[in-house]
């Protein structure tokens, strides 16, 4: 009898770029778009609160300035979450993009080198998927990795939507 070989996954090239997003998907829908950006080697560069309070503050002057609705951040050592709905004609990706290139620049007053890890998750929301329920679980992000007890004693997190009281 002759063994069945297993076969194996494609062997993924590190050295190739590709891309994160969905190809032919207009990123300017009005959709509810949950974003995680990680830090560059994942170092715990967000854990200097003067360079976090300075990025929470330009994540929210940018939201307005272009009209996306911020839902609900949360700021963890090594990686951003961000719930936000363009409002406008704003697109998501250049959202990010600007942000990331923005904030690096206020990086740069506090240090040298890379911020941010190349490019960026993202997940739509569908249909059933509760953007309360999923605000709330940003929220409890650093309940879960054991940096706080309760979530609205968090510095670095919140909502430009909800009070996150009421998300209890």
């Amino acid at each position: 009898m002759v063994a069945m070989r297993k076969q194996q996954p494609p062997h993924k090239s590190f050295n190739a770029r590709r891309s994160l997003r969905l190809p032919d998907f207009d990123y300017r829908q009005p959709y509810i778009y949950h974003i995680i950006m990680g830090t560059h080697r994942r170092k715990p560069i967000l854990s200097r609160k003067e360079l976090t309070r300075e990025l929470i503050d330009l994540l929210v002057e940018e939201a307005k300035r272009v009209d996306v609705r911020v839902y609900a951040y949360c700021f963890m050592p090594d990686h951003v979450h961000i719930l936000i709905r363009p409002e406008g004609a704003a697109d998501v990706v250049s959202f990010v993009q600007r942000y990331k290139s923005l904030s690096t620049r206020i990086y740069w007053k506090h240090g040298k080198g890379k911020l941010w890890q190349r490019s960026f998750y993202d997940h739509i929301l569908r249909k059933g998927e509760d953007v309360r329920q999923l605000a709330r679980y940003i929220l409890e992000n650093p309940v879960r990795k054991g940096l706080i007890d309760d979530y609205l004693t968090y510095p670095f997190s919140g909502s430009l939507v909800f009070d996150p009281k009421d998300l209890s």
